[in-house]
C-alpha cells in the first residue's frame, strides 16, 4: 500500500516537470493614423538589412558589453525584419501624411518619389536597461540610381518595465522615432 502511495505521489511530479512554459509572441506597435491621400508623396521602402544575429525569431537581449541572451520563451510574432519594415511604413505614412508608402518589391509601373534604404546595427537592449536602435539609412531618389541622403541613427529610450513587454514598447518607440527621423529628411529634400 506505501508502494502504491508512493507511485500516485510520483505521478504529478513527474507530469509537471514535463510541462515547458508557454511561448510568448510580441509585435511592434506603431500608432498609424488612416489617409486617404492619393496624391500624396510617394515612398518605396526597401526591405530592412538585418545582422544574422538579429535576423531570428527569439528576441536578443544583451548582457554586458560582449554577451547576447536568446530569449527562449519571448519571440517575434512573424519576421522581424517584416515586423520593422510594416513599423517603418506605417510611421513614414503617418508623418508624411500620405497612403503612399510601398515596401519593397513594388509595381513597376509605380513611380516613386524617393526610395528609402535602412540598415539596423543593432535592436533590443538589456532587460534591466534601456532599448537601443543603431544603424543608418540611404535616401536615394525615385528611380534608386542616385543617392540624395546618408545619414546614421542612434536612437535609445528608457524601458517601462523591467520584461520584454517593456522592452518591445520602447522598441516600438524608438522605430516610430526613426520613422519620423526618415520623414523630416524627405521632407528637408523635397523642399529644395
Amino acid at each position: 500500500m506505501l508502494r502504491y502511495c508512493l507511485i500516485i505521489g510520483l505521478v504529478p511530479c513527474l507530469l509537471a516537470c514535463g510541462v515547458s512554459p508557454k511561448t510568448q509572441l510580441y509585435v511592434l506597435n506603431s500608432e498609424a493614423a488612416v489617409f486617404n491621400n492619393t496624391d500624396g508623396i510617394s515612398i518605396g521602402l526597401w526591405k530592412v538589412k538585418l545582422p544574422e544575429l538579429l535576423d531570428r525569431s527569439e528576441i536578443v537581449t544583451r548582457n554586458g558589453q560582449y554577451e547576447v541572451e536568446l530569449a527562449d520563451f519571448h519571440h517575434w510574432a512573424g519576421s522581424l525584419g517584416h515586423n520593422i519594415d510594416t513599423s517603418i511604413a506605417q510611421g513614414l505614412s503617418q508623418h508624411l501624411k500620405t497612403i503612399n508608402v510601398r515596401i519593397s518589391p513594388w509595381h513597376s509601373e509605380k513611380q516613386n518619389n524617393y526610395q528609402v534604404k535602412v540598415l539596423i546595427e543593432r535592436f533590443g537592449g538589456s532587460l534591466m536597461g534601456a532599448a537601443r536602435i543603431s544603424g543608418r539609412w540611404v535616401l536615394m531618389n525615385g528611380k534608386g540610381n542616385q543617392q540624395l541622403s546618408r545619414q546614421s541613427f542612434l536612437l535609445e529610450a528608457p524601458m517601462s518595465s523591467e520584461n520584454y513587454n517593456g522592452l518591445v514598447a520602447s522598441l516600438s518607440i524608438l522605430t516610430g522615432q526613426l520613422s519620423q527621423l526618415i520623414a523630416e529628411d524627405i521632407e528637408r529634400l523635397s523642399q529644395r
